[in-house]
């Protein structure tokens, strides 16, 4: 069913022009306080008036260009200027575009690689497409080990396979180190507290740790019990 949308709205004084996620036969002007005028490049449209979202989206996506900046504080970038709500509303809109894109692309390629490579083998496959162009599938498998028990187990029994049996358990499986964080933390609450011991662990520890900063999480959280 359409929805009985006016024909002829247009943007408030010093609004945003620039059609909002409503509009579907009928154009509905976004509305929010506009930021700056927005031009684009190559194209023969009028430069409208537009809020800090839709600014930032059409510089970004639609080669959209900032000709004048409309509000009295200037911001060196437009999402300044946005609410914690519309921040927060446009993070979760690209980081679902993302997800959905990303599942798409997977699902679309794992679909070629079988049409294209239906007797696919691991490793580099190339398929001729014409003109000099290739297509190369390159397939991969994960080989993951159980736990170290059980290896550690199944090693054993390969060692006891004659003389070559300690050669080719040793050269089978290599074993990585792996930071374990909590007796780190540990170690820093002790040295915290004025452990001596703690503290000579740490500046040895310190010599061969390396802290980088990882991406950070993000995530909003729905009320318990909201329907969707």
């Amino acid at each position: 069913m359409t929805k009985p949308w006016p024909t002829t709205l247009k943007a408030n004084s010093n609004c945003c022009e620039e059609a909002s996620l409503l509009s579907e036969s009928t154009y509905i002007p976004c509305n929010k306080l506009a930021w700056a005028i927005v031009g684009w490049i190559g194209r023969n449209e009028a430069p409208i008036r537009m809020c800090a979202m839709c600014t930032d989206y059409n510089v970004k996506n639609k080669r959209g260009e900032i000709i004048k900046v409309l509000v009295e504080a200037v911001h060196s970038n437009p999402l300044d200027a946005m609410s914690e709500d519309q921040l927060l509303m446009l993070w979760d809109n690209k980081k679902k575009a993302i997800e959905t894109a990303k599942e798409e692309e997977i699902d679309l390629r794992k679909y070629i690689v079988g049409r294209e490579f239906p007797k696919k083998a691991e490793g580099t496959n190339t398929k001729e497409l014409g003109n000099g162009y290739q297509l190369k599938a390159m397939i991969k498998y994960n080989y993951n080990l159980a736990d170290n028990d059980t290896v550690e187990e199944k090693l054993n029994k390969i060692s006891s396979l004659g003389n070559m049996g300690p050669f080719i358990a040793d050269r089978l499986v290599s074993w990585k180190p792996s930071f374990l964080l909590t007796e780190y933390r540990q170690l820093c609450e002790d040295e915290a507290k004025g452990d001596k011991f703690a503290k000579n662990v740490l500046n040895i520890v310190n010599e061969m740790l390396i802290i980088t900063e990882a991406a950070p999480s993000l995530n909003i959280v729905e009320p318990k019990g909201k329907k969707k």
